[in-house]
């Protein structure tokens, strides 16, 4: 290979870069292992495109792909390269340098004495599959005495003209510590996307300070206000697991760090006089411990507790500053664990509640303090309005249509009723058969509750009265309406395996016989109702009616167009 030959400069959609040298005739780059690129994304395709060298010029060819190659912006099907040219395949960057105009990188320094064990070198690096990419990525990072041993002899030597110039032990040390730094955070952040499970999660970082820590025991505590004085760990890390079960955190350096708000370090746990040798720290032979805070913007949520019991395996002070920088993060991955769950039960609130309530109902529950939320659903006795409605006949409607007519013309009647119950901020109780049972007034109640429900009783008719109008004559039927306002308890009602918001009462009964016994498309209401509504709709007097279970009669009115 030559100085001059054209390359490729790659950009991965993970921000990997490095050159591909053209050297060959023929360059095939797709998501296959077979193709000489290899790029593991989805948009890419088996066999994606191709660059072939014709004469001194380099062309670039779509192999009919699924998701197309694109040239600066522009999708091709065959075109020359120029230099600067930028390739976009998949969400990989290829910028093609030509030989003329390439520009220099540190490549340009390389003694190619060994060429071919460096073309295979590199196209190992560019062909890894995600999950190796990631594992690779993440471990190259970690940079240790031994693991820089180890990578010198894993790729080819490749000697510069210009060697840097040799580094001082100390500055290696911090660069190392740095890096352990970088890993871990890295890790975690990597980690934060791909773990769901909150405990998982804990388990996971705890594994990652012990790669970077050389501690015998790891404590994950937390603590919170019901539990106060509590350092149970909810996270146990052994480097031996053979002592599984025979250890346990030393309350006394948690207490000292959770109370002093300070993270400590101790090079001889059992001899130092910040602590009186408790029993955790001599039966379990502790030589070296160390323990940092998790915060909460002001407030510590708990701790993280490294323990050494090998004489020759002291903690340092760089190890304290690399366990509280980890500690930092946890923070961090608690607080967005926290936020996480909100986000998901007040989605699942959200989703429970509109089921029942109209969009704007909803919003304002979740829009209430954090605490009184369950409270707006917990059983109260409130004032509200109820509205009942039902289709007539509905049993010989079943009996002349098929069950999927029924199903539809239902689902279709369904829909548009609730809708208009919603439209005017009711809440959705039930359904029952042919049924519907809405409520005005709760769970917020307003001063218009009667008046809402009323304009909703004439809005259903009226759209019951469009949706008729285009259906076919075995398909058309008429509805009842009947609505009462008094007092109720609405909650949350039933078992602990299955409960529903509803309301009930003596209200909801009179609301129910009154839409029984409502003419076809008539609107009845109770006597409280028309008291609240009387200046505002054109009612007329119905009479006094006795209904079942009733001792006195309920004097009844109409609601009139």
């Amino acid at each position: 290979m030559k100085k001059d030959t054209p390359l490729l400069r790659i950009t991965e959609l993970d921000g990997r870069s490095y050159d591909y040298f053209l050297a060959d005739e023929d360059v095939t780059i797709g998501r296959g292992d077979d193709n000489n690129l290899t790029f593991f994304d989805p948009k890419v395709s088996r066999k994606h495109a191709k660059i072939t060298k014709k004469g001194k010029s380099y062309v670039l060819t779509d192999l009919e792909s699924f998701n197309g190659t694109r040239i600066n912006a522009d999708f091709i099907t065959s075109a020359i390269l120029k230099s600067g040219d930028e390739i976009r395949i998949g969400g990989a960057v290829l910028i093609f340098q030509s030989e003329e105009q390439r520009i220099p990188s540190t490549d340009d320094n390389l003694d190619f004495a060994k060429v071919d064990e460096y073309k295979q070198w590199q196209h190992q690096t560019i062909a890894i599959k995600p999950q190796e990419c990631t594992k690779i990525d993440s471990q190259t990072l970690l940079i240790t005495p031994q693991s820089r041993q180890k990578k010198a002899r894993s790729f080819p030597v490749l000697s510069r003209k210009d060697k840097p110039p040799e580094k001082d032990e100390a500055e290696i040390s911090r660069l190392e510590r740095m890096n352990k730094v970088l890993f871990v955070l890295y890790e975690i952040s990597r980690h934060m996307n791909l773990i769901h499970d909150f405990n998982e999660l804990l388990r996971k970082i705890i594994d990652l300070i012990f790669v970077v820590i050389d501690a015998d025991y790891g404590f994950l505590i937390l603590t919170d206000e019901e539990s106060e004085g509590d350092f149970t760990p909810v996270v146990v890390k052994l480097k031996d697991e053979k002592r599984k079960g025979k250890i346990r955190a030393s309350r006394t350096l948690c207490k000292k760090v959770i109370d002093d708000r300070v993270a400590l370090l101790t090079s001889n746990a059992m001899a130092d006089a910040r602590f009186s040798p408790t029993e955790s720290l001599v039966k379990q032979k502790i030589r070296s411990a160390m323990c940092v805070p998790l915060w909460q913007k002001e407030k510590i949520i708990g701790a993280i507790q490294l323990d050494s019991t090998r004489l020759g395996n002291q903690f340092t002070q760089d190890d304290l500053e690399l366990l509280k920088a980890i500690g930092c993060q946890m923070s961090m991955v608690l607080e967005q664990a926290n936020l996480n769950k909100k986000i998901r039960e007040e989605e699942e609130l959200r989703s429970r509640l509109e089921r029942y309530h109209s969009p704007q109902v909803v919003d304002m529950i979740l829009k209430t303090t954090e605490g009184s939320k369950e409270d707006l659903l917990e059983a109260k006795d409130v004032s509200v309005t109820i509205l009942f409605t039902d289709i007539v006949g509905f049993t010989r409607l079943s009996e002349r249509l098929n069950p999927l007519d029924v199903n539809m013309l239902l689902n279709q009647y369904f829909s548009r009723m609730t809708d208009v119950i919603f439209e005017f901020g009711g809440t959705l109780d039930k359904y029952v058969g042919d049924r519907i049972m809405a409520v005005f007034g709760a769970p917020l109640q307003k001063e218009d509750d009667a008046e809402r429900a009323i304009r909703a009783a004439l809005k259903m008719r009226k759209e019951l009265a469009s949706m008729m109008a285009n259906a076919s004559e075995d398909k058309k039927f008429d509805v009842r309406l009947g609505m009462n306002t008094g007092h109720v308890v609405a909650g949350n009602i039933g078992s602990p395996k299955r409960m529903d918001y509803t309301v009930i009462g003596d209200s909801v009964n009179i609301a129910s016989r009154l839409e029984a016994s409502a003419e076809p498309n008539q609107i009845l209401i109770g006597e409280e109702t028309y008291r609240q509504v009387k200046k505002k709709f054109n009612t007329r007097k119905v009479g006094s009616k006795t209904f079942r279970g009733k001792s006195k009669p309920i004097m009844v009115y109409e609601v009139l167009d």
